[in-house]
């Protein structure tokens, strides 16, 4: 009489997947979020930029709290997209929806300097903005807390992707076997 076994063997996946499917879409609605907080920005009247008078500190707090708002966002959806209630996997999902961001907003801003740079007639008489550091001071703030926010949206909603997905309906009636 001969003796078998059944071996089992289970292997694990030790390393993140990222789900960049997720990911563009959180980045999309983090986008769309941004454009709705920047217009209403304009339309309350921060479009000015000087930071020696008080509308400039409320543009400057309102660009801040645009980044942050809208990555925050973004960063939950990333990893509502996902489906997984991983914590540490949403927060690299609102981490990477932050570095799409900026990433492209960063080349955004390339782009349109080049154009100023090389060679449009006007830029020969646009005057050196003293303001500058000021500037620079404010994206870092903005790009930081956006940042901060993105990853913090990215924990929260994988630590709720209960409270999303049990409001899904499946088909049960189909039989599976005991």
């Amino acid at each position: 009489m001969e003796h078998t076994t059944d071996t089992t063997i289970v292997t694990s996946n030790t390393h993140v997947i990222m789900n960049w499917g997720a990911i563009f879409g959180g980045w999309l609605v983090a986008t769309g979020i941004a454009s709705l907080i920047y217009v209403g920005g304009l339309a309350v009247g921060f479009d000015g930029f000087d930071p020696y008078h008080a509308a400039a500190t409320g543009a400057a707090i309102w660009i801040i709290l645009t980044w942050a708002v809208s990555l925050f966002i973004g960063g939950m959806f990333a990893s509502w997209f996902d489906g997984k209630a991983d914590q540490t996997v949403g927060t690299l999902h609102g981490i990477t929806v932050w570095g799409l961001s900026v990433t492209a907003s960063g080349l955004i801003f390339m782009v349109r300097m080049m154009h100023v740079i090389l060679g449009s007639a006007a830029a020969e008489h646009v005057a050196r903005n003293t303001y500058s550091a000021t500037a620079m001071g404010i994206v870092f703030l903005s790009i930081f807390f956006a940042l901060v926010a993105a990853a913090v949206g990215g924990w929260l909603g994988a630590s709720h992707i209960h409270k999303v997905h049990h409001m899904r309906r499946y088909d049960t009636s189909i039989e599976r076997p005991i």
